[in-house]
């Protein structure tokens, strides 16, 4: 067993970490670069590398570090294991984006609106730059599995781990078809968008990425713990992730603030709100979702129904449940003092985030 560290402060250990996550993407995709000869794809790699090297919070890599380090000394092979799961969220992102139409993310455009400047003056641009970031995806994939497999761990962990990542994305995919379909118009109950969160967010936000570490480690203890503060926890970010969506600020939120309402997203808060409200609310919510295109008045409006109908209390409460949960499975894991107290201080900064 690993001997407890030293409890370090929480954003002194993001900071380091997510330096050395950032070094070991900028040096996989340098190495990417340099091993194709074709201009295009050269090209196209250092816009895969952009998109990924200049955005996100490293949350997710974080976490393999932390699933590691919770049972075994640290070591600077995680650090190049992790970015596997960061190249997987670049996968997952630019997919999404152009399912859910969304020309922007963290504040800047999506892959597929940078790629479609390349074919600026043809007819079919938009549709181009759709398709070239849909190959980006792809690629973007198969280097996950790749950074993995290049890692100096021994063969039955990157084993045991490749069959995580491919768990992670398994799953992922499933929650991402339930959440499509939703926008077709199937009503979903409360045990539905529980497994949609389960599914779609939890699994390769929290859950996923401290198994994958734990794996890593060759941990071969039971893992029921560190799934359920991963599940719980991984809830309680969706569920915030809603409230930021529809009370949030774009220039804090990196998109338009309208897109969930738009795309017929069926949050916790849009499906409390028509539980909770008279008939005449309940379907003028049903309506814009089904219809999309949410002018400004009704976009306040559907705030206000969330916020007089006691679905935005119900979601807070849910979200402490969530939490408090958590916490207390984190608390019966026998690992390393010092990555549980961030684990810990983790679990709030998730639910307090403003993006």
């Amino acid at each position: 067993m690993v001997q407890d560290s030293t409890v370090m402060n929480p954003n002194e250990f993001i900071s380091e970490a997510r330096n050395k996550i950032n070094l070991e993407l900028s040096r996989y995709f340098e190495r990417k670069v340099s091993e194709i000869n074709d201009s295009s794809i050269k090209k196209l790699i250092g816009q895969i590398a952009d998109y990924t090297v200049q955005g996100g919070k490293r949350i997710r890599p974080i976490l393999v570090v932390c699933g590691h380090n919770l049972f075994s000394e640290p070591n600077p092979e995680v650090y190049k294991a992790s970015i596997s799961i960061e190249l997987t969220q670049s996968f997952f992102l630019i997919h999404d984006d152009i399912m859910d139409q969304s020309d922007l993310r963290r504040g800047k455009p999506s892959l597929h609106k940078v790629l479609e400047k390349d074919f600026a003056g043809m007819r079919e641009a938009r549709r181009m730059g759709e398709n070239i970031a849909i190959v980006a995806g792809d690629i973007a994939m198969t280097y996950a599995y790749e950074a993995l497999a290049e890692t100096n761990f021994s063969d039955k962990i990157k084993n045991k781990a490749m069959k995580e990542l491919i768990s992670i994305t398994k799953i992922t995919g499933y929650g991402e078809g339930i959440d499509m379909l939703t926008t077709t118009g199937m009503k979903l109950k409360m045990n539905d968008l529980i497994r949609l969160h389960l599914w779609k967010t939890a699994k390769y936000t929290l859950e996923g990425p401290l198994l994958l570490g734990a794996t890593l480690a060759g941990y071969e203890g039971s893992t029921a713990a560190i799934s359920a503060y991963g599940c719980l926890t991984g809830l309680a970010f969706q569920l915030h992730d809603d409230i930021i969506g529809l009370f949030g600020k774009e220039e804090e939120i990196g998109k338009p603030v309208k897109s969930d309402v738009n795309e017929g997203k069926q949050t916790l808060l849009m499906i409390k709100a028509m539980e909770y409200s008279g008939k005449d609310e309940s379907q003028f919510i049903e309506g814009i979702l089904k219809r999309g295109n949410v002018s400004d008045a009704e976009f306040e409006k559907i705030k206000k129904i969330v916020e007089k109908s006691g679905s935005y209390d119900y979601s807070k409460k849910l979200i402490d449940q969530f939490i408090s949960s958590g916490k207390k499975y984190l608390n019966t894991i026998n690992g390393d003092r010092g990555t549980k107290e961030f684990l810990l201080w983790l679990s709030d900064y998730l639910v307090t985030r403003k993006n």
